[in-house]
């Protein structure tokens, strides 16, 4: 983990994720946190174009909101910008963190950038592609504590 992020780590809760003291790890590129339901869930910054050390430092995050335990994923791609293939291929190996991936899209760009991940991608975890976060909720939950 960089120095920088974990400098930007805070004490991981289950509080609101707006809260000051909240547990939300925040990254100029995105923010990061354990929900209390057992999913962790990603926001990517407007716009943000990730590269592979921002991967990284969102998956070391993940690990340490975690303890290093198989946990589902929902990742907000509202608004994101298209992905350089290295970052999708560094979500799609990391079966030893994720155990199942949920992606909110919104947008016929976003749709693209979701399909094209799981498509070209083939990431070892269920992946599925959501129109809003309910339908993706109510599915990660089946993953919760799975190992």
């Amino acid at each position: 983990m960089t120095d920088e992020l974990r400098e930007r780590t805070i004490r991981a809760t289950t509080e609101d994720p707006m809260e000051h003291d909240s547990g939300v790890i925040t990254h100029p590129k995105f923010r990061i946190w354990l929900r209390p339901d057992g999913i962790v869930q990603v926001v990517l910054t407007s716009r943000a174009t990730m590269v592979l050390e921002d991967v990284i430092a969102a998956l070391e995050a993940m690990a340490q909101l975690t303890g290093g335990r198989r946990s589902p994923l929902l990742m907000d791609l509202h608004d994101v910008s298209p992905q350089d293939r290295s970052v999708r291929m560094e979500f799609a190996r990391r079966g030893d963190l994720v155990s199942a991936v949920a992606l909110i899209v919104d947008t016929p760009l976003s749709r693209v950038m979701g399909n094209l991940f799981i498509n070209v991608s083939r990431p070892p975890m269920p992946t599925r592609l959501f129109d809003n976060e309910a339908s993706a909720l109510a599915w990660l939950l089946e993953f919760v504590g799975r190992q």
